[in-house]
């Protein structure tokens, strides 16, 4: 037996080895130690326990994902990013950013420049306009700032509550809401409210506090916009992005970026500039809105209503980009407690009677010029007449057969004093050649003249004077009015407000000069008579950048005057 377990003990150990202990595994042997205070229970009797030094646990900042959200109104179609929560796009549904080309403009075009060898391309066809006007590397506008430095950086993106809003029913409501947590336990809610009928938008921001201590910041709302110096210049496209203006104290203060070439200025005036310069311009007080805008379009913010001590900072820099900022005054927030910053912004277009809706005095965003008293009773009979013809080309013509209606008495004036004029001609040759070495004695021979004839040379140029301050305001109603902008007339006329494409009316209205210069008796001496004849060449080469409507004033102008003229002539 003994021997039996011998053996056994030989052939296991050498055909059947056992493996050697596992040392138990770390997890295992911490699983199995004592807790802290049991362990330090157990070496109480042998030494002092040592307190656990805490280490302060790192703040771990949640990683969002960036979203774009779709907002579609009746009015317009907007994008809204959360990366800053800030609207990436505004698309106007009623409004394209050009006109279409009539198909005879884009024949005749090209017909002239395939007899220099040129190649026409087909244009693209128009598209609504996007009144963001900047790329994402740029700047977004409608962005929030903070004076508090826990506030001022806002990594990553914020959460939003929806990816899509559509609002197409009149009265309908809905709103978007953005949220951030910046470190140190403040929660800030972006809320976009939208109405389906409104461009206004109402934008609240919401702070809560959820910190130990007290927060004291300010709270401001900016837009990031582009000076559109390029469009202006090729195309002369003055529907946004040229100008700054912000309401103060019931006074509209306005900053042109481009110059006069982007202004209420006649064609010609001053040349576009090719860059803005930089600047940096602040004012606090009782400012009503901030507007970023053009001759046709704006961006609007306006503070909270209750705010009486605003702050104001736009800057522009070589890039031609401004970044227009209103701030309210500084608040205080306690631990555990949260506030509401109303905000309103419109985008949209600068039409007088939406303007007068929001309030706060935004329709005076919209100038006249120095003639508003004559442009704004014209625009309305335009408006007026318009709801019949439904064509402003019509309400042009009918306009300019009034006012020439108006003016009969003082035309009939001025026809007369032409035809005493002509009829003192012989006279006025006999002074000149007896008086021809002494300038200073015919000029009082020719006043006695006058005087004993009974003549007025002046009142010639009388209705012409009259009518300077009804052109200007005409040319102020068609460069500020919301509803010439783009209106067709026929053919190749598309758009009221800007140039004849083909330079045919400017032409033809030169014509009409001439025509009427010869009809016209004057009494000017040969060399006057030849600076009158360059009269009518001047007058087209202006006109040629004039808008069509203004143009198709002008020429109706002189059509009846020939005809008014033809009828005096046959009496």
């Amino acid at each position: 037996m003994f021997l039996v377990l011998v053996l056994w003990g030989i052939i296991e150990s050498k055909f059947f080895p056992r493996s050697p202990p596992q040392p138990p595994k770390q997890e295992e042997r911490r699983e199995q130690a004592a807790p802290p205070g049991r362990e330090a229970e157990k070496k109480e009797g042998i030494r002092e326990a040592r307190p656990e030094k805490t280490v302060p646990r790192p703040v771990t900042t949640k990683t969002v994902e960036k979203k774009e959200v779709s907002v579609e109104t009746l009015n317009f179609w907007a994008v809204l990013t959360s990366e800053d929560a800030r609207v990436k796009h505004l698309r106007l549904k009623q409004y394209e950013d050009r006109a279409k080309e009539h198909p005879i403009t884009l024949k005749l075009v090209g017909i002239v420049h395939s007899m220099f060898g040129g190649k026409v391309e087909e244009p693209s066809p128009p598209m609504p306009l996007d009144l963001v006007n900047t790329e994402e590397r740029e700047g977004l506008p409608l962005g929030i700032t903070f004076s508090d430095p826990n506030l001022a950086q806002s990594d990553g993106n914020w959460e939003v509550d929806k990816e899509r809003l559509k609002l197409l029913t009149s009265g309908k409501e809905g709103e978007i809401t953005f949220v951030k947590t910046f470190e140190g336990g403040v929660k800030v809610f972006k809320r976009y409210e939208f109405s389906a009928a409104e461009e206004a938008v109402n934008l609240q921001v919401e702070i809560q506090n959820q910190s130990q201590k007290e927060v004291v910041t300010q709270v401001g709302l900016e837009w990031v916009g582009k000076v559109e110096l390029k469009k202006l210049a090729d195309d002369g496209n003055k529907d946004f992005g040229l100008k700054y203006a912000f309401f103060k104290n019931q006074k509209v203060e306005v900053n042109d970026l481009a110059g006069a070439g982007g202004s209420g200025c006649m064609p010609g005036c001053e040349s576009v500039k090719k860059a803005i310069d930089p600047f940096d311009f602040t004012d606090r007080g009782e400012i009503a809105w901030y507007a970023f805008q053009g001759e046709y379009f704006a961006a609007m913010l306006f503070p909270p209503p209750s705010e009486k001590n605003v702050a104001l900072s736009v800057k522009g820099n070589e890039k031609n980009l401004v970044k227009g900022t209103i701030m309210t005054s500084s608040m205080s927030i306690p631990s555990h407690q949260s506030v509401k910053i109303p905000f309103k912004v419109y985008m949209g277009p600068k039409d007088e009677d939406r303007l007068k809706k929001l309030g706060s005095g935004a329709e005076r965003l919209v100038d006249f010029g120095w003639f508003t008293i004559v442009a704004k009773p014209i625009l309305w009979l335009l408006n007026l007449t318009h709801k019949a013809t439904k064509n402003y080309g019509i309400d042009i013509i009918i306009i300019s057969i009034l006012i020439k209606l108006i003016f009969i008495p003082l035309t009939q004036i001025s026809y007369k004093s032409m035809k005493e004029m002509q009829k003192i001609q012989p006279e006025m040759n006999r002074l000149r050649q007896t008086y021809k070495n002494d300038k200073a004695r015919l000029q009082q021979e020719i006043m006695l003249l006058y005087k004993r004839r009974k003549v007025n040379p002046m009142s010639g140029c009388l209705p012409m004077v009259i009518q300077i301050p009804v052109f200007v305001a005409l040319y102020n109603a068609l460069q500020n009015s919301i509803a010439m902008r783009h209106a067709p007339f026929f053919l190749w006329i598309t758009d009221l407000s800007a140039k004849d494409p083909l330079y045919i009316s400017p032409i033809i209205m030169g014509a009409t000069m001439v025509i009427q210069q010869k009809m016209t008796p004057t009494a000017a001496d040969p060399a006057q008579a030849k600076l009158f004849l360059l009269m009518p060449v001047m007058f087209t080469f202006l006109f040629l950048s004039f808008p069509s409507g203004l143009v198709m004033y002008w020429l109706i102008q002189n059509v009846l005057s020939i005809a008014h003229q033809y009828y005096i002539n046959k009496r």
